[in-house]
């Protein structure tokens, strides 16, 4: 599919184009949206969201390659999921979580399945689950952590290092290290 193209036909507005980018993207950005909530009503209300922020903004975009259009995608998809947890007060993104557990090694990053990522991401209290969403797994910064959830940059890191500590106790439970 040629999204330069297509991307040309949503900016002037034309539904069907509209429903054909949405058919072709709309299962990589549920994933993202799914990765914060762990609950696919919730992510189908960040996805519906998410969308009319990006068909908004896509007059604005310029197209450079697919990677590039889907990241922007994924971002605005991140950022939505988080305006909606804190709108929903649904935890103190603040909140200190008590401190246990071991360092995880490194090599697990790449050994495991999606699926398995998943279910260990779903145990994580959600202020560590959308820090390590936005450093480990999207690639964000401290920094830009703090500038998109209002976390303070230190809190951030001790929050991204229970979140390790804690992934690998799961993984030791489930024996995957």
């Amino acid at each position: 599919m040629d999204f330069e193209k297509l991307l040309k036909e949503v900016a002037k507005g034309k539904q069907k184009a509209q429903r054909q980018f949405f058919d072709l993207t709309a299962d990589k950005l549920m994933g993202v949206a799914v990765r914060y909530t762990y609950d696919r009503s919730t992510a189908r209300d960040i996805l519906q969201e998410s969308y009319i922020r990006i068909f908004r903004k896509i007059p604005e975009f310029e197209y450079q390659s697919d990677s590039a259009l889907y990241s922007w995608m994924c971002k605005i998809v991140s950022r939505e999921a988080i305006r909606w947890i804190k709108s929903n007060q649904r935890f103190d993104l603040n909140g200190e979580i008590p401190d246990n557990g071991e360092n995880r090694q490194q090599q697990v990053l790449h050994e495991l399945s999606p699926s398995d990522w998943l279910s260990c991401l779903a145990i994580l209290p959600e202020n560590q689950r959308i820090v390590f969403n936005l450093f480990a797994i999207e690639g964000y910064n401290h920094k830009e952590i703090e500038e998109i959830t209002g976390i303070p940059e230190v809190t951030s890191r001790s929050t991204l290092s229970r979140a390790r500590k804690k992934l690998q106790e799961v993984f030791k439970k489930k024996e995957l290290v």
